[in-house]
């Protein structure tokens, strides 16, 4: 079902101690292949089948922990019916004090990584390259994609179709109102999702 709309939002973590922990060390085996999913999305051949996961939390309940990039079966479940293309394998998590989660997870990482940002409607700021004085974009360097400072005025482009998938722009995930209204209706937790609307605001160096 490609029911979007023209309104999109960022797909943050919203830690809670309960559940949705703040920060948990992680012990994975087998251990978990080199990939950087900020440039691309890794490649689902390097993975394991399977993996075990050992988390030092006693509570573990969130459902979206984008920084650890786990889901549960029941997102899963969402981003399959909003047709979302993924990378998933299952997980067999244990917490502390010999306790497991009740839910079911897995690794997760999205395979759609698309440019929404309609450059003529929008303002922007384009990063440089300090020694050569370069924008910082496919044309002028050849990288990956274009690096930003700063967005003052975000206008997504027009005729989006997918439901969830990571934002060139702004290096995170972002999904549209319909997959946000799924997630709440179906009560899942773990993400407050931040309006790409005429208030929104993106700098590279905020909190550094």
């Amino acid at each position: 079902m490609n029911n979007t709309t023209e309104q999109f939002y960022v797909m943050e973590y919203l830690p809670d101690d309960a559940g949705s922990p703040y920060f948990m060390d992680k012990e994975w085996s087998p251990e978990l292949p080199d990939y950087d999913i900020f440039t691309a999305p890794p490649s689902a051949t390097d993975f394991s089948p399977a993996y075990r996961l050992r988390a030092s939390t006693t509570h573990l309940d969130g459902d979206f922990l984008v920084n650890d990039n786990l889901v549960s079966f029941d997102f899963l479940k969402l981003c399959d019916e909003s047709q979302v293309r993924s990378i998933h394998i299952p997980v067999e998590v244990s917490l502390l004090k010999k306790k497991q989660p009740k839910k079911r997870y897995y690794l997760f990482f999205l395979l759609d990584y698309i440019e929404i940002l309609d450059k003529e409607k929008s303002n922007y700021t384009i990063s440089q390259d300090i020694e050569s004085g370069l924008l910082n974009t496919p044309e002028a360097r050849g990288l990956d994609k274009t690096y930003y400072d700063t967005i003052d005025l975000f206008i997504v482009r027009k005729e989006l179709k997918n439901n969830l998938f990571f934002c060139q722009e702004l290096s995170k995930p972002v999904c549209s109102k319909y997959f946000k209204e799924r997630f709440e209706m179906f009560n899942l937790k773990g993400i407050a999702f931040k309006a790409i609307d005429e208030n929104f605001k993106y700098d590279a160096w905020a909190g550094w």
